[in-house]
């Protein structure tokens, strides 16, 4: 318990004298600015689109599972072994298949989302160092790493603004 204070005291002391060094310190959301984006924002109105279909069939899927399980409880007292027994199959290939495409649309999202990042990312740095320039700024805290924060000291509005100005631009697209 003492070492984890001793530690503690230390961390906020570097931390104490890196702030006080620093007079001009400000917070930002860098996922938000990100995401907030027009160019996020309509990315994931096309990702949607193009997953339409699939989160229909995961729909179906989900209501004939409900069906499936709804039959069983209804019917199992007088269902024969066998009857019992291709019911569960074909439960167990619908939930595989449910699971199978779940995990399609996650990954396709996911990877989406990592392939906007990256696109972004040099734009986000060069906005973040815009910024920090032209405004004369010491130190950036990502906002989830500070407990409290004047609202304006908070930079991610203008992050997006320098973002989608940059994303906007011909040479972006």
């Amino acid at each position: 318990m003492r070492s984890t204070m001793k530690i503690m005291a230390l961390v906020l002391g570097v931390a104490s004298a890196a702030v006080a060094h620093a007079t001009n310190v400000v917070v930002a959301d860098s996922t938000s600015a990100v995401m907030s984006t027009d160019y996020a924002k309509n990315t994931f109105v096309k990702l949607n689109a193009d997953m339409k279909p699939q989160r229909e069939r995961l729909e179906l899927l989900r209501k004939e599972l409900s069906g499936i399980e709804e039959k069983f409880q209804k019917n199992s007292s007088i269902m024969s072994d066998k009857e019992k027994g291709e019911l569960q199959t074909q439960a167990r290939q619908k939930l595989e298949e449910f699971n199978n495409l779940a995990q399609a649309v996650q990954k396709r999202a996911q990877d989406v989302q990592q392939e906007m990042i990256q696109k972004m990312y040099p734009k986000l740095e060069a906005a973040v160092d815009e910024i920090r320039k032209t405004k004369k700024i010491d130190m950036i805290v990502e906002r989830k790493n500070v407990i409290w924060s004047d609202a304006a000291n908070d930079i991610t509005k203008e992050i997006t603004t320098k973002l989608n100005a940059a994303m906007n631009a011909p040479a972006a697209k």
